[in-house]
């Protein structure tokens, strides 16, 4: 055989025999793989191919009628991942779309027919995957867009997923399709697969997966974009939050109705992490942050900026306070003349010793406004500025620099004050040295009233016990006498003073004591007699007031019969006017002058008002 021949024929078996290799992927078979057999696939419908799984050495007859008419395919072997597999290659002229093809296999060893089945070429579509897949940005936090080579008639699948979530978005026309409600700052994958519209059988293989950051919101890394004066725009942010190498700052400016080309900033300092922009009133701006390479980037968005509604004023300067009568009256400079009747204001105030701010706003455009504060106390006070909205719309300046104020006491407050507390004070020492005092006082104007059971502890246990007791005891006269001082002079040596008579007292038929005297002089001769008393330890010629009688020993000591002899004042119930005296009875110096004629006792005592003396005799 020829040479040439030869190698010919190697070359078309070796073709043949990687070509439905070279047309399937692994995953590709496993789509196949639900698929009845025969399985059959086109990739561009003008190709068809139908393949099996049998064991090796069996041989097949493969035939397929198209229109009534039966043609046979010439059955290839091939290996695939260690399967054998019996392959049939349709020429290009027998490739019909819309029209029922039948498919019969059929052993040659023993005539019978393994598969029998119809298919539709247009229906065994198999797609290749998706190409030129790439995520874009669109401007939005939390969303990319996701682009790939379009196919006709096809429509396609994709699905994401990210270190906390994964979804699959299907039934999608076109691209580009934009993906939504991503999670920030999160590395996206994303994958896209396809099948004809016509078909209901095979999707694609998934395509290769692309990755991208899901953009940020701008306060991520703090930055923030104001116009402080109307005529440039400030942005700032802090890059040391993220370790993604340098910044570069993106803006497009809108001219008219569309939006220029993106510039970078030129102004941009790796340093300061600052932009400045120079604009106008009427400006409008996009802008956006990025750090780090593609795809892993980051990025940070920032609101469209419009420079007349992100107005940052400077702090309001110049602010004093006045006091005035009860309260405090602030003035303050405006921040930004150009539009100060478009500013309203907050003013914050902090009393010394507390941990919280008092705050409140005044929407006028009016550089001052008083408050009602505490007298006596410190207080340090800020303001700030913000665009009332109307016109101009912004955020809130910083505040201010503190003002610390003190608050003097009001005169008539302190008048208010010091009265009360000075009488508190003085009648609280009244009551101390009333209440020190008070006893003492009270001792002095009303005595204290003696207890009685003390006094009269020692008498009422004399009446409990056992003792004497005379016949009887007659009190003549009021015992009502006042004390005198006595004083014992010898015997016969002194001469007793002539005095009244003693007024005798004797008991009448009713009962009752009677003298010489009537009952109504008794009291005033007893009073008039009671300045001068003789203590006599024998006999008394009669009886008197005050006297205590025995009547068991009257006549034991009558040694003369002058003696008997009663006065004719005497009462005639009492025949005996002598008696003995056992405890000595005190006599009144107005009876003396009965007794002038007795001297015959041993002892005689009289007070110290006796005129007579020795010395007289």
């Amino acid at each position: 055989m020829d040479l040439g021949l030869t190698w010919w024929i190697f070359l078309s078996c070796l073709i043949k025999q990687v070509h439905l290799v070279s047309l399937l992927s692994k995953q590709e078979f496993d789509i196949l793989a639900m698929d009845k057999n025969p399985k059959c696939f086109t990739r561009h419908q003008d190709d068809f191919t139908c393949f099996w799984e049998a064991p090796v050495g069996k041989s097949y007859y493969f035939l397929y009628i198209i229109d009534q008419k039966e043609k046979r395919c010439d059955v290839k072997q091939e290996i695939h991942e260690e399967k054998d597999l019996y392959v049939c290659t349709f020429p290009s002229s027998g490739v019909f779309l819309y029209i029922d093809t039948q498919l019969i296999v059929i052993d040659r060893d023993t005539n019978i027919t393994v598969y029998n089945r119809t298919v539709n070429v247009e229906n065994q579509h198999l797609l290749y995957p998706p190409s030129n897949i790439s995520l874009n940005l669109t401007g939005e936090v939390g969303q990319l867009s996701v682009n790939w080579k379009k196919t006709l008639r096809s429509q396609y699948e994709i699905r994401y997923s990210s270190k906390h979530t994964s979804n699959t978005v299907g039934q999608v026309s076109k691209p580009p399709h934009k993906l939504v409600s991503l999670i920030a700052g999160e590395n996206c994958t994303v994958q896209v697969r396809a099948k004809p519209s016509a078909s209901n059988v095979f999707w694609s293989d998934w395509s290769s997966p692309v990755t991208a950051m899901v953009p940020q919101t701008a306060g991520d890394i703090e930055l923030r974009c104001h116009t402080p004066d109307l005529s440039q725009a400030l942005c700032k942010w802090r890059g040391e939050l993220y370790d993604d190498g340098k910044y570069i700052f993106h803006y497009r400016k809108m001219n008219r109705s569309s939006w220029d080309v993106s510039k970078l900033c030129s102004k941009d300092n790796n340093g300061v992490h600052q932009c400045v922009l120079n604009g106008q009133e009427s400006s409008v701006y996009q802008f956006y942050l990025s750090a780090g390479l593609e795809p892993y980037g980051r990025t940070f968005y920032v609101e469209t900026f419009r420079m007349n509604s992100s107005i940052k004023t400077r702090p309001p300067g110049g602010l004093k306070a006045n006091p005035e009568k009860e309260r405090l009256c602030l003035t303050w400079d405006p921040p930004f003349l150009k539009i100060s009747q478009y500013l309203k204001y907050q003013i914050r105030y902090q009393r010394e010793g507390d941990s919280e701010w008092k705050d409140f706003t005044a929407l006028s455009s009016k550089t001052s406004t008083c408050l009602d504060l505490h007298r006596g106390s410190q207080y340090t006070i800020q303001v700030r500025a913000k665009p009332n909205g109307s016109v101009y719309s912004g955020e809130w300046s910083d505040w201010s620099k503190p003002l610390t104020v003190l608050l003097p006491l009001d005169k008539e407050w302190i008048f208010l004050v010091c009265i009360p507390v000075a009488l508190i004070i003085i009648a609280t020492a009244m009551t101390f040295f009333f209440s020190r005092y008070f006893r003492k006082v009270k001792k002095s104007l009303w005595p204290s009233v003696p207890n009685l059971n003390k006094v009269l502890e020692s008498f009422l246990d004399d009446i409990s016990g056992s003792h004497w007791e005379p016949t009887f005891n007659i009190k003549q006269c009021d015992d009502d006498t006042a004390t005198s001082v006595v004083e014992i002079l010898p015997e016969r040596e002194a001469t007793v003073k002539p005095m009244r008579k003693s007024t005798c007292l004797s008991t009448s038929k009713h009962g009752l004591l009677s003298g010489e005297k009537n009952g109504e002089n008794f009291r005033e001769d007893l009073e008039m007699a009671q300045d001068y008393v003789i203590l006599n330890n024998d006999k008394i010629p009669c009886f008197t007031g005050n006297d205590y009688v025995y009547s068991d020993v009257a006549s034991s000591h009558v040694t003369n019969e002058k003696l008997h002899s009663c006065p004719s004042n005497c009462s005639i119930t009492f025949p005996e006017c002598s008696t003995n005296i056992l405890n000595h009875s005190y006599l009144l110096l107005a009876e003396q002058s009965e007794l002038e004629e007795y001297h015959s006792a041993s002892h005689q005592y009289t007070n110290m008002e006796i005129t007579a003396s020795v010395g007289s005799g």
